[in-house]
């Protein structure tokens, strides 16, 4: 039996991680450095607007969506294919699903609705904007590095499979 299917979903999944990933690294690089240089009353506002805009989209769509597809992939995965493989799929889930998945809800999401509450021009919100933009900033690099490497292992698990002749 072929399970070329299972292929082509480890490197949708490798593709989809690297676009998260790099989104979140292009937002820590130079979105957020550019916010932090604004007046804080302004790139309060802008941060809030982009928080309230990035909700129903496919981006938070895939941030809430790869832990379930990588968790169903590896668990499927123990069924049909054995060695290296299983691990890397298993460490792929791991990786994400701590990395990006939590690091997101606990961490950015309830930095976010904090600064949701908050009037842009207030003295507490400019004292918060100056601490959020560093642990904000921070927090997402980790998610951009944990959404990076969930890619390549990903790849990794992809080029296993083949050159192990299990696809």
């Amino acid at each position: 039996m072929t399970y070329d299917w299972t292929l082509y979903a480890i490197l949708f999944l490798a593709l989809w991680s690297a676009v998260i990933g790099g989104v979140f690294s292009a937002f820590s690089e130079f979105i957020m450095a550019a916010l932090k240089q604004a007046r804080p009353s302004v790139g309060i506002e802008a941060m809030q607007q982009i928080n309230r805009t990035v909700i129903p989209t496919q981006f938070v769509s895939g941030i809430l969506l790869i832990p379930v597809f990588a968790l169903a992939l590896a668990a499927y995965a123990t069924t049909v294919f054995e060695g290296v493989v299983l691990v890397i799929l298993y460490l792929a889930a791991v990786v994400y699903g701590a990395s990006v998945f939590l690091m997101t809800l606990a961490g950015n999401v309830p930095m976010n609705n904090r600064l949701a509450g908050l009037e842009p021009d207030s003295v507490e919100a400019e004292a918060y904007w100056a601490v959020y933009g560093r642990r904000w900033t921070r927090l997402n690099h980790y998610r951009s590095l944990g959404a990076i490497l969930t890619a390549g292992l990903y790849i990794v698990a992809a080029v296993t499979l083949i050159t192990s002749g299990q696809v």
